[in-house]
């Protein structure tokens, strides 16, 4: 790992363990907001996007900044960082604790690091370009196989599920309702795959990384296979789009299809 992206990780885990303090102390209280697109915002939210931007701004005033609740802001370099206070609002509002903070970093359109906090778990992953994925300092590879068995979680966002004919897909159908934790989780090897439509940067920037670092690959519906790059580039998810192990991922392949 370059030495730059060492020190700059070693400050995000920091900020990120910071916020997830936070989180975890207000979670019980939050005042939410429905958004123009029927989704909600709460207080939280807010508090989190400003500390994370404004540590963010402070530490490395030449990267942009950007986030899910606020403006484009910060430096004009070649860096950028994606952020996303809370994913899964609507898990936090009702009291389901499948929620993460995630902050990753673009250098030059290529996603190179990426930390994401999971308060309810007090759990936190970690990864950059090359130098592989963790959870609370354990090396993360995910397993892999040719098929699936009908006890693998397979894991689709509400989108998804909308445009993918489940049954089309072999295992145990899942959503958890935030695509952060969904992407640890298979880093993990606690989901086996997830279909994602219509994410945003801030919601897979950081994971992408975690996840590829761990051994995943990219696919969409139509049988186009992605970089960790061109997963992130493209979002808004416009396709639907695969991340697995790479067996696995050319498994669901062959029968995944849309509804008629």
């Amino acid at each position: 790992m370059p030495e730059r992206l060492a020190d700059d990780l070693e400050f995000v885990k920091g900020l990120a363990i910071e916020a997830a303090a936070i989180a975890r102390e207000r979670s019980g209280r939050v005042a939410p907001h429905e958004k123009p697109n029927h989704s909600y915002v709460t207080d939280l939210d807010l508090e989190l996007e400003r500390l994370l931007r404004s540590r963010l701004g402070e530490r490395f005033p030449d990267d942009r900044l950007t986030g899910e609740e606020y403006a484009a802001s910060g430096g004009t370099g070649p860096r950028r960082w994606s952020i996303d206070p809370i994913d899964g609002t609507g898990n936090l509002v009702h009291g389901l604790p499948m929620w993460a903070i995630s902050i990753g970093l673009i250098d030059d359109g290529e996603p190179v690091l990426g930390v994401i906090a999971l308060p309810p778990l007090n759990e936190l992953y970690w990864a950059t370009k090359g130098g592989g994925a963790w959870k609370d300092g354990h090396r993360l590879q995910v397993h892999d196989a040719e098929t699936f068995h009908e006890q693998d979680n397979v894991c689709f966002g509400t989108n998804a599920m909308r445009a993918v004919d489940p049954r089309s897909v072999k295992g145990r159908l899942r959503d958890i309702g935030s695509a952060c934790t969904e992407l640890v989780f298979l880093a993990a090897n606690r989901l086996q795959t997830s279909v994602f439509l219509g994410e945003q940067t801030h919601d897979v920037a950081a994971g992408a990384v975690i996840v590829s670092e761990a051994g995943c690959g990219f696919a969409t519906l139509d049988g186009r296979y992605l970089t960790a790059s061109e997963f992130v580039a493209e979002t808004p998810v416009k396709v639907p789009t695969f991340v697995a192990p790479p067996m696995r991922l050319k498994a669901i392949l062959a029968t995944a299809r849309r509804y008629p």
